[in-house]
């Protein structure tokens, strides 16, 4: 019976050791493959924006992103979410901030934000046709 229990713990231990390793090649590939992604954004938000989020800190505090990074959003977002929030603020750091709270809310804001603009501006133009055609009647 003594040499059961010892096989178990044997097995158990074995199999500890075998699940450190797996996990520990796991986290180790992980820090790599997000310095990959971190540095595909920093590439894409300079080409788009001229600036550079290698030193990046969020500044504004209490907004829903504060405990995220950068790559937790998509980068099509985020490039399109810098220039509308230009609208609001020239530092281009400060619209990256306000972009990625935006974004920690509803992760596609701004393709939802440019549907809701091209509907907005299309029944402004019939409208715009209808009263045309009222005053040209009267």
């Amino acid at each position: 019976m003594n040499s059961r229990i010892l096989r178990r713990v044997m097995l158990s231990a074995a199999l500890a050791v075998a699940c450190t390793f797996v996990f520990s090649i796991g986290a180790s590939a992980a820090p790599a493959a997000d310095a990959k992604k971190f540095d595909e954004y920093r590439a894409a938000i300079k080409k788009a924006h001229g600036i550079d989020i290698k030193n990046f800190k969020q500044r504004l505090k209490g907004g829903r992103a504060d405990a995220k990074q950068i790559t937790d959003f998509d980068l099509d977002q985020l490039i399109m979410g810098i220039k509308v929030e230009q609208e609001h603020t020239t530092d281009k750091y400060t619209a990256l901030e306000i972009t990625i709270d935006h974004l920690a809310e509803y992760p596609d804001y701004y393709t939802r934000l440019h549907e809701m603009e091209e509907t907005a501006d299309k029944e402004a133009a019939e409208e715009a046709r209808a009263k045309e055609k009222h005053q040209q009647r009267h």
